[in-house]
């Protein structure tokens, strides 16, 4: 069934924020030196301007603003990149790092023959993206997918895409959200909704084979929906 994003306490997004800091502390050795620049430098600007050209002291408050705002960035930045380099080549990728995103209902393994073929599908405002992973027939299940649920969305936009590492794929899994964002919006939030739904009713296509997606991909899911929740 459609995952829908849900609502973050300040608790529980502290919480999620320390695990992306674990997270890409231990898979980026720069990460830690350049969030502590990012943090330090606002204030060291700040003491250079009070000691030099006696600036207020309550020039602090913004620098303690702008420190937190530059340490989120390079959290942001750099999880991001942890997280795509991660993700290439698991299988199941695509659903995580697409899970979560605001304004989107995602169904993972809504077709499958195999546990690395598989096509997934996010509801948007562009209207319905699947998204085949696997390489080989899993091209011909996502064209199989589409004529499924045409029928159902009716004059709903429906975007396939094949996404892996190889030549003959659309684009590469780190890209996925990216696409995503820059699809063209052709119904409201009202009208993804209610192809969400249908399409839930609908079922799924091929059954996707029991297994867990790889711990990896879902170690970078929780941490990527720290920093990017609201984009």
């Amino acid at each position: 069934m459609a995952k829908q994003q849900e609502k973050e306490t300040f608790g529980s997004r502290l919480k999620t924020i320390g695990l992306a800091i674990k997270f890409t502390a231990k898979r980026d050795k720069w990460f830690l030196p350049l969030e502590a620049a990012a943090i330090l430098l606002p204030f060291v600007l700040v003491t250079a301007l009070v000691i030099f050209a006696r600036f207020s002291l309550f020039l602090y408050v913004s620098a303690l603003f702008v420190a937190l705002l530059a340490g989120m960035i390079v959290l942001n930045v750099r999880t991001s990149k942890v997280v795509n380099q991660e993700a290439v080549g698991k299988p199941g990728a695509a659903y995580a790092l697409i899970d979560g995103m605001r304004g989107w209902h995602v169904t993972p393994g809504v077709a499958a023959i195999s546990e690395t073929q598989m096509v997934h599908r996010a509801v948007g405002k562009p209207g319905v993206v699947l998204l085949a992973e696997g390489g080989g027939k899993a091209r011909k299940l996502l064209n199989q997918e589409k004529k499924r649920i045409s029928r159902v969305v009716g004059s709903t936009p429906i975007y396939t895409f094949m996404v892996g590492e190889s030549g003959s794929d659309d684009f590469s899994v780190t890209e996925v959200r990216k696409r995503l964002q820059k699809l063209p919006r052709n119904i409201d939030s009202k009208g993804a909704n209610h192809v969400a739904k249908r399409l839930d009713a609908l079922g799924m296509g091929m059954a996707i084979p029991k297994g867990p997606i790889p711990t990896s991909a879902n170690a970078g899911k929780g941490a990527r929906r720290a920093m990017l929740r609201g984009r």
